[in-house]
């Protein structure tokens, strides 16, 4: 019965690893791919933050002299992937928010840069926003949501 135990949790542990290492792989290819696609399209960047693929579109957190910035790209049939465009800066120091206005977008996003690292949680319009910590100093919330945010319908809770 031990054994049987064992081979198992052995299996499972094997399975995990495998699947984890494949994940990786792929956000590292990808990420490579945004890059490749932003320096073909001449948008200056220092470093990627973070991306979230939603619909057809993958949106992407990028640093540029200390400023965060969202870019835009669409992912077409056969994984041909497209700049769309770029959505304002929120200087990373001093925070602020990026609310994205009609672009032809079937959605809404909302970007939240805030240094008080007494703020525990973000909301957007009474949507919980995502939380996405690239280092103890340099965290974004973002939300999507059915229309367009503005200062009024973010709240940070403390």
């Amino acid at each position: 019965m031990n054994r049987k135990l064992l081979s198992i949790f052995t299996m499972f542990l094997l399975l995990s690893i495998s699947v984890w290492g494949c994940s990786s792989n792929e956000t590292q290819s990808l990420e490579a791919k945004f890059k490749d696609i932003m320096n073909e399209n001449e948008i200056p960047f220092n470093s990627i933050w973070h991306f979230e693929i939603k619909d057809n579109v993958i949106i992407v957190f990028y640093e540029e002299e200390q400023t965060l910035n969202l870019g835009f790209i669409e992912n077409k049939q056969d994984n041909e992937w497209k700049w769309v465009t770029g959505s304002g800066s929120i200087d990373i120091q001093d925070g602020g928010y990026i609310a994205t206005a009609e672009m032809g977008l079937p959605f809404y996003i909302t970007a939240v840069v805030n240094s008080d690292e007494n703020t525990k949680e973000v909301v957007v319009q009474d949507e919980i926003a995502k939380l996405v910590q690239v280092s103890p100093q340099k965290k974004v919330w973002f939300a999507f949501t059915d229309k367009p945010a503005n200062g009024i319908d973010i709240k940070e809770m403390k």
